[in-house]
């Protein structure tokens, strides 16, 4: 058929020309995936090399680690108090912090509002060490309370509220007489003028 078809072109001057594509050949044509730009596409970004905010990060030291739910509350108290005695204040706050979002009603969890109170007056948060105490004076144990009258104290007295720093020692002088944090109680009434009750 081929040498038939040669044959004619040579003896009568046939001219073939291809046959022009139909109008739903082309749309479909214009439809097939090209390959043209897969490698633009599989293109991968390069991770970035570390900055030298990352470079200059603090190691984590070993009270710093992060608590996992599965301790208990002991140990996270444990912890806490770890961090504390350090001076890792952020790191003690945060682990107390979960103390009372895991265990609210555990005695740990209860006496973490005094160790987050100390804290935040650490840290010059008044405000928050204000909460926490108040907080203790109404759920906490009365062995502790004393500490939490004090603290509450010296919270005020960080936001300059003098009248209700008053009322808070003499409440804690004539509600825990023996309590160690009496003399400085009273020391404190001295300054700010006021009676501080018998002697």
């Amino acid at each position: 058929m081929a040498g038939i078809t040669t044959a004619a072109v040579k003896v009568f001057g046939w001219k073939i020309w291809p046959r022009p594509l139909s109008a739903s050949r082309i749309a479909d044509k214009s439809r097939r995936p090209s390959l043209a730009n897969d490698q633009r596409l599989l293109a991968v970004t390069p991770e970035p090399s570390p900055g030298p905010a990352l470079a200059a990060a603090p190691s984590v030291s070993a009270a710093s680690v992060i608590v996992h739910r599965n301790l208990s509350a002991s140990e996270m108290f444990a912890a806490a108090k770890l961090a504390r005695a350090r001076g890792e204040n952020a790191e003690a706050l945060r682990i107390s912090k979960q103390i009372e979002t895991f265990f609210p009603s555990s005695p740990e969890g209860i006496d973490s509002h005094v160790t987050l109170g100390m804290l935040y007056l650490a840290l010059d948060q008044a405000e928050l060490a204000l909460q926490e105490f108040a907080t203790f004076r109404r759920i906490g144990s009365p062995e502790m309370k004393a500490e939490a009258y004090f603290g509450q104290a010296q919270a005020l007295r960080k936001l300059a509220r003098y009248d209700d720093e008053r009322i808070v020692l003499a409440e804690l002088i004539k509600n825990y007489a023996r309590s160690v944090y009496v003399a400085a109680a009273r020391a404190r009434l001295t300054e700010l003028g006021a009676d501080a009750g018998p002697h």
